[in-house]
């Protein structure tokens, strides 16, 4: 059905609708994975299938899902924790609404997006909504930090773990939203299996900035401006880094011998093979060294000026 066939993790979506044809539905269900990798998506995806006019061959155009794909379903809740923490009342609206019968859809759907942003309060009030389910509800939790969750709200709830999807799932999936082949190849190695990421990478024009952070650093004779200005921001630091590294890793690769369409920078494929050329394998796995070294630095949030100094240094036979 074209519903699964459009999700990165259809095999939950496929695994929880079988349980609902055999009615072996739980009343609640934890998503457990990475920030992007599809929690919220999926849930919304499950809800329209399970409530879907036409479920054997769920399309996405009926009534129905039309209605949950603007928010307007009156039997489809969803909290969003990912921005703003989620407060008791919330939680109080979500329980009177349980108590409800549905106005038209067959399973009434409670969707609560990263649990681990409520508030004690909030969390004892979902755990006696837990204890006591309504019939013809269901439940879906979701959460990037299953640690910071109460274990009586995670022992109430069958898990579902979002596993990372490789490159070639991710790249297949960015098809359907974007066209520039190499941007998507980009995206798809820099989200780290996560599809949300790979979105907001592409917002952020993350492929678009890359050639000048290459340039920059690599190529640039001065770069203690461009060094004091990245190293002020550790979100723009950490991506830099991965950047620098894809360029290595490609020349490493190219340097191998590796066909083209492996690597991550092919947009910029003949100054690659321009760059590999004039280092060495010792010289490259050096620099990979030092660059894995410099991102543990930052990690703990050590001064890491002086290793990207050290690091630009290495890398002076570029120029």
């Amino acid at each position: 059905m074209a519903i699964l066939q459009e999700q990165v993790n259809s095999e939950i979506i496929d695994r929880i609708s079988r349980l609902h044809q055999r009615q072996r539905l739980a009343h609640a269900y934890l998503f457990v994975g990475a920030k992007g990798s599809g929690k919220k998506a999926t849930a919304l995806a499950v809800a329209k299938l399970i409530n879907c006019v036409n479920p054997g061959s769920c399309n996405d155009q009926c009534s129905s899902c039309k209605k949950i794909n603007t928010g307007s379903h009156p039997d489809i809740f969803l909290i969003d924790g990912q921005e703003e923490t989620i407060k008791i009342d919330q939680i109080r609206g979500l329980l009177n609404q349980s108590n409800l019968r549905p106005y038209e859809a067959r399973v009434k759907v409670f969707i609560i997006h990263h649990i681990e942003n409520m508030t004690l309060e909030s969390s004892n009030a979902l755990l006696k909504t837990l204890e006591e389910p309504s019939a013809n509800s269901l439940i879906i939790l979701t959460t990037a930090v299953p640690e910071r969750n109460l274990d009586t709200i995670k022992s109430r709830c069958h898990f579902m773990y979002f596993l990372p999807v490789s490159n070639r799932v991710l790249e297949k999936n960015l098809e359907q939203y974007y066209d520039d082949k190499d941007e998507i190849r980009f995206l798809a190695y820099f989200a780290q299996g996560c599809l949300g990421r790979a979105h907001i990478l592409k917002e952020n024009n993350v492929f678009g900035r890359k050639n000048s952070l290459i340039d920059d650093f690599i190529y640039a004779r001065d770069v203690d401006a461009f060094i004091k200005e990245i190293t002020a921001d550790n979100v723009q630091m950490k991506e830099f880094l991965s950047v620098l590294y894809s360029w290595v890793r490609d020349a490493v690769l190219l340097k191998s011998g590796t066909e083209e369409n492996y690597l991550i920078n092919r947009d910029r494929i003949q100054d690659l093979k321009a760059f590999q050329k004039s280092v060495s394998f010792s010289d490259l796995n050096e620099v990979l060294n030092e660059i894995t070294n410099a991102y543990k630095l930052l990690t703990d949030n050590l001064n890491i000026k002086i290793p990207l100094m050290i690091l630009k240094e290495r890398m002076s036979w570029v120029n």
